[in-house]
Parts: structure tokens; C-alpha cells; sequence
């Protein structure tokens, strides 16, 4: 009988070993696999081309990802926006069909992300698929036209920091403060919405911001506060500034719609969605509550006890659409400082704390002088919760104050769960996954 020589076996082995591993590879390299409407080739082509990973492929059987005309629902959590009125959809049988396709979820979902992200807007701006700048009017009522794409941000007014995120550009804060995260407990939140939080948050206080520090930073774009006075001298230097203010209703959705605005198609249509949800949200509450007859008396204190918010300012439009009386409507301005007679005069029911400063709960509870307070006496003083950004600010996680607040005032009435749709919101607008035991707390009283 013939014998091959072991040496022959063994390289028909490695031939083998080879070619498999070439297969393995090749599956492994396989790109998204995209169902493209038929006039959306040249959108497809255009980000196919651009995109630095394994080539994605127009396909009609299998596909893990659909790009067509369509719009965004506000629960919808598979789909981005990549030019207006065109969207990316992760399909319900992506799983079954990458795993027949040899590419997996992973790979459809990093597509989504270069298809908005500003690698992949700038190859669209280069296709004339979108455009090259855009031109808002802020909420100082300035007009500012800003470079697309926008790929650095730096955000020296706390609150304003939070809606890049919500629109999903978070990723392009490259220096921001962030009110909320100044404690151990908010920190670690921040750094688990973004990994990037401890080096992107040394930044000067919103005051104190100047040519000196913007430019250090180099971005595209900077978020101010309407009260900041550096403002001529950063855009001397050709870095625009966008203004916000956003102390009532109306004023939020607006900046929540012109953050929006600058980055993109998909943010766009995310602050639509967030709009969509808020108004939602509101029009829930103010359905039951608008028509009580007997409302509790609020009032909400700032950063120390006598210092309590105007009848100006969003916490007393949060307590108004809650279904209470804030004693302090009748203020003008901003926080206002009082002393603890006028406290004891307007007699409220619910004093609320802030999460913030050094504000506490038991610094009320245990003040003899404020012992005339009924709040105090019936033990109703509570804190507001927030996750990293303070519920009670004008920033998007506020929409969750109302929720809380309303089942603080009126349990059970309005039948809103702060925990279910906390675990909601920073699902779908911060991409961050809320633990039960995470919200339970989050929304205890």
C-alpha cells in the first residue's frame, strides 16, 4: 500500500487551515448589509464610500439595514437620520439576517453611527447632500451662521452641555461643564453616560470663561448663557457662540430645537422626538391637575434656605403644571434672597430642595426657626432627584421633574411612573441603560 510522507499530509493540512481561515476572515470583514430605496443610491454610494470599515452592500435579500424616505417616531430607538427626510434603519430580523450574512448587529450599528457622525456629514456636504453651514437665531436673538459639520463643541454653560447630549452629540464635547456632576454621586453618573466625562469636564466656570481657555480647546462652536459677557470677545477670535435661555416651557423646546439645529440632520430629529415627548408629558399632567380646585402651596429654595426661586423661572412652571401653588409667583428675576418671617408667612405645604449647593433636606427638617413652616412640621420637604443634570433645570431630563413632582403632589392621580419613564428617557436620549435598583432610587421620595 502507497503512503503519502507525513511532511505532504501536514501541508495539505496548513492548505486547508489556510483557506478556512481566509473564509473566517471573510466573514468576519463582511460590511452591513443595506436594502437601498431606489432613488437613494447616490446617499447610499456616497457614505458606502466614505466609511472606514469593511464596505457596506446594497443587497434586496437579507439586509440588516434599510435606508429610505420616512421620519423618525419618538420611541423609535433603530433609526438615525442621515440627510432630511432620509433614514437608516436597523430591521427587526437584523439578528437572523447578519447571522445568514456573515455581519452581525454590531456592524449595521457602527454604519448608523459614521452615517451621522461628522466624518460622515462631511462626505455628504462634499456630495452636496447636505449643507455647509447653517444659520440660526439664538435665544439671545442674535443670527449665527456655523460650518457644518460640527465635530468640537465646548459648552461653558452647565446647562446647555446637557442638550448636546440629548440630541446625540454628546461625543463632540470636547470641554463642557456640567452642573450635576460636581459630586462623587453625579461624577461617576456622568462617566457612565460618557466614559469621556474626566477629561472633557476640567473646564472654567461659565463666568469666568475666557479667549484664552475657548481657544486652548479649539472648537467649532460654543454654548453661552445669555447672562455671559465674553461673548464679543470669543467671536472675535471666529469661534461662533450660540446663546441659550431657557426658563420657561416654550423657551426649553426652542433651545432643545436649536441645539439641534447645528448638528445635524439625526440631532434634528431627535430634539423633535424629545419635543414630541415633553409636550406629551405635559399635556398628561396639566389634563388632571388643571382642573383641581385644591392645590398645595410649594415653595422651592436654591443653593441655601432663604434663597427661593422667582415666579420666573422654570422650577415655578414645573410646580404650577404639577398641580401646585409656588408661593413665590409673585417674584420677579431670578433666585431671590427673603428672610425666614416671609418664609413662615406664605405658609407652604411642600418645600422643595434642590440637588445642588449645599442644599439638603435635613438642614430644613432640623432648623428650629423654620419649625412654623407647615411644610416642616408635616415633614413634607423634599429633594429633587437627578441622575447627573439637576431635574428642576431647564435642561431635557426635566421632563422626569414633572412626572416625580406631580406624583409627589397628587400620588397615583395622573398614573405616570417616574421609574418606567426614567428608564425610558435616558434610554432614547442619552443611550445610557438605567438599572432598576438605579431608578427606584433615582425616583425615591
Amino acid at each position: 500500500m502507497h503512503r503519502r510522507p507525513i511532511a505532504h499530509l501536514r501541508g495539505l493540512l496548513l492548505v486547508v487551515l489556510l483557506a478556512g481561515s481566509a473564509l473566517a476572515g471573510s466573514a468576519l470583514a463582511a460590511g452591513a448589509q443595506v436594502r437601498v430605496a431606489p432613488d437613494l443610491e447616490d446617499v447610499f454610494a456616497v457614505l458606502a464610500d466614505a466609511y472606514p470599515g469593511p464596505r457596506p452592500q446594497a443587497v434586496e435579500a437579507g439586509p440588516t439595514l434599510g435606508l429610505q424616505r420616512g421620519a423618525v417616531d419618538l420611541r423609535d430607538r433603530s433609526t438615525v437620520v442621515v440627510v432630511p427626510g432620509v433614514t437608516l434603519t436597523r430591521l427587526a430580523d437584523a439578528a437572523a439576517a447578519a447571522a445568514a450574512a456573515g455581519a452581525g448587529e454590531a456592524e449595521a450599528r457602527a454604519f448608523q453611527r459614521f452615517a451621522i457622525s461628522p466624518d460622515g456629514q462631511r462626505a455628504l456636504i462634499g456630495a452636496g447632500l447636505l449643507p455647509a453651514s447653517v444659520t440660526v437665531v439664538d435665544q439671545g436673538g442674535r443670527e449665527v451662521t456655523v460650518r457644518q459639520p460640527v465635530a468640537r463643541l465646548a459648552s461653558p454653560y452647565a446647562l446647555a452641555t446637557y442638550l448636546a447630549y440629548a440630541v446625540g452629540a454628546g461625543d463632540r464635547v470636547v470641554a463642557g461643564n456640567f452642573l450635576g456632576a460636581r459630586d462623587p454621586e453625579g461624577a461617576a453618573a456622568m462617566a457612565r453616560i460618557d466614559p469621556r466625562f474626566p477629561g472633557i469636564q476640567a473646564f472654567i466656570a461659565q463666568e469666568a470663561t475666557n479667549v484664552e481657555a475657548v481657544a486652548v480647546v479649539a472648537p467649532d462652536v460654543v454654548f453661552a448663557s445669555a447672562r455671559s459677557e465674553w461673548i464679543a470677545s470669543v467671536e472675535a477670535i471666529g469661534v461662533p457662540v450660540i446663546v441659550f435661555d431657557g426658563e420657561s416651557q416654550a423657551q426649553l423646546t426652542g433651545a432643545m430645537r436649536l441645539a439641534g439645529a447645528l448638528f445635524g440632520p439625526d440631532a434634528a430629529a431627535r430634539a423633535e422626538a424629545w419635543v414630541a415627548y415633553y409636550d406629551e408629558i405635559v399635556a398628561q399632567v396639566v389634563a388632571v391637575t388643571g382642573v383641581l380646585e385644591a392645590l398645595p402651596r410649594v415653595l422651592f429654595t436654591g443653593t441655601n434656605r432663604t434663597r427661593v426661586a422667582s415666579g420666573e423661572m422654570y422650577q415655578s412652571f414645573l410646580v404650577g403644571a404639577a398641580g401646585g401653588v409656588s408661593v413665590t409667583a409673585g417674584l420677579g428675576g431670578y433666585w431671590n434672597d427673603v428672610g425666614v418671617e416671609q418664609v413662615i408667612g406664605w405658609t407652604p405645604e411642600v418645600v422643595l430642595v434642590p440637588p445642588y449647593g449645599q442644599a439638603s433636606v435635613a438642614a430644613v427638617l432640623e432648623d428650629e426657626t423654620w419649625r412654623l413652616v407647615p411644610a416642616v412640621r408635616d415633614g413634607a420637604v423634599f429633594r429633587v432627584p437627578k441622575l447627573v443634570a439637576p431635574w428642576d433645570t431647564p435642561v431635557p431630563d426635566s421632563v422626569l421633574a414633572l412626572v416625580w413632582l406631580t406624583e409627589v403632589l397628587h400620588p397615583g392621580l395622573v398614573g405616570l411612573s417616574c421609574v418606567e419613564e426614567s428608564a425610558f428617557f435616558y434610554d432614547r436620549f442619552y443611550g445610557y441603560e438605567l438599572s432598576v435598583e438605579e431608578a427606584t432610587t433615582l425616583c425615591a421620595r
